[in-house]
């Protein structure tokens, strides 16, 4: 696929919302919700995965699907929702709530596709309809960031399987609660976000593995602790103090003044299906 670089690159970079942090031609960078690039390096990505057909499982803008399309792969496939209002969204906050964001992480993947020349496939479902008849059967898949804002992630991480390769591999990268890894090391413990979105689900390490085996995979090698960077669209401090996070002052506070200056608590896992 050949790179076409838009003569208004810039402007067309600055009129979207994004999610991923990307280096752009002409030293443009995406300002993103959360910066990947940093932690690639730490994660256990095969450096070749040429012949690989790979799939990126909650693909939001798509940085780690164009990474597994930089290292050779012989097709990828970035799946996510385009419609946000058909995401797992918590209670009843409003259509025009759930539909704000619909349409952007699209608009976002294809900029980025078509200026890096990265032939990448978009593929608008949930995960949780994930079916070997119609996807076919990868070699690879990454999925990040997802399991948390998921109603069911144990069916997500079932379904996930069933397109797997007998002797295909899953990369889990998500973000893991500190504290309660700390307060709880040797009990899976999980805690139900307490407002409105679509964001369901905190584990602690412990309960992070228990729910891949839950789902029937294997631990293969698991790295932790990384950490995850806020990119430059990610407030450094909020506009104000008070607590309408649902979260209570205390969690508020850690988060401001210690997870969004050091990074997102993260556990990157490298599975295998327990029973191929």
């Amino acid at each position: 696929m050949t790179a076409t670089i838009p003569a208004d690159l810039r402007e067309r970079v600055e009129s979207l919302t994004w999610y991923h942090t990307f280096d752009l031609p002409g030293g443009i960078v995406t300002p993103g919700f959360y910066d990947l690039r940093p932690l690639i390096p730490k994660l256990p990505l095969p450096e070749s995965l040429a012949g690989k057909r790979c799939l990126d499982v909650g693909s939001a803008d798509g940085f780690l699907a164009f990474e597994m399309a930089r290292r050779g792969a012989a097709e990828v496939v970035s799946l996510d929702l385009d419609d946000s209002s058909a995401e797992d969204w918590q209670g009843d906050t409003g259509e025009e709530h759930k539909s704000g964001g619909s349409g952007r992480a699209s608009a976002a993947f294809r900029l980025v596709r078509d200026t890096l020349g990265l032939d990448v496939e978009r593929l608008d479902m949930s995960v949780y309809d994930l079916d070997p008849a119609e996807q076919g059967h990868f070699d690879y898949v990454v999925m990040g960031n997802l399991l948390l804002h998921l109603a069911d992630p144990a069916r997500a991480l079932r379904a996930i399987g069933t397109v797997m390769k007998p002797d295909a591999e899953l990369l889990s990268v998500e973000p893991v609660s500190l504290s309660l890894t700390v307060v709880h090391p040797r009990r899976p413990v999980a805690q139900l976000c307490p407002v409105d979105e679509p964001q369901w689900w905190t584990l602690n390490l412990r309960a992070n593995a228990r729910l891949m085996y839950a789902a029937e995979f294997d631990i293969v090698e698991r790295r932790w602790p990384l950490r995850v960077q806020f990119g430059p669209s990610f407030p450094r401090l909020p506009k104000e103090w008070r607590s309408k996070s649902g979260w209570g002052w205390g969690s508020t506070l850690n988060f401001w003044l210690v997870t969004r200056q050091v990074g997102l608590p993260t556990v990157a896992v490298r599975l295998r299906l327990a029973r191929p």
